[in-house]
């Protein structure tokens, strides 16, 4: 459980790459800054007939520099789906900061600060689903 925030990035386009800019736009758009020790969620209204842009090396770097424990996404991956570098991923998970990917329903939440719960399997290895569930006060 983890205290989130979600950040509105609907506004790129499909296969867009997601940097600090854009973070730090879709910050000020939603009237807030991201706290050390809490999780983002970034919400690209990605589905079947629109699969979102995804996190760049830069963007990855500027969320680490801002001190979140975990990013999630609605997107299948936080990466390209071109590129077999898996840059978010690497600077991500090395300075140990989670992963969750394919979240649904980010449009549903009506607040820019939630809590965020997830359950995850309890699963040998290093990837599990998890059933994510947002608390909005």
């Amino acid at each position: 459980m983890t205290d989130a925030a979600l950040l509105d990035l609907t506004n790129k386009s499909a296969r867009q790459p997601i940097d600090d800019e854009d973070l730090e736009a879709a910050e000020e758009a939603a009237g807030l800054a991201l706290r050390d020790g809490e999780s983002v969620i970034l919400y690209m209204g990605t589905n079947a007939s629109s699969p979102g842009g995804y996190l760049s090396r830069n963007g990855a770097e500027y969320l680490e520099f801002k001190g979140v424990r975990l990013v999630g996404i609605d997107a299948d991956s936080i990466d390209s789906a071109q590129s077999g570098e898996m840059a978010a991923h690497r600077v991500l998970l090395s300075r140990n900061i989670l992963i969750i990917e394919g979240l649904r329903n980010l449009g549903s939440i009506d607040s820019a600060r939630f809590r965020l719960v997830s359950f995850p399997l309890k699963l040998t290895g290093a990837t599990s689903p998890v059933r994510a569930v947002a608390i909005v006060e």
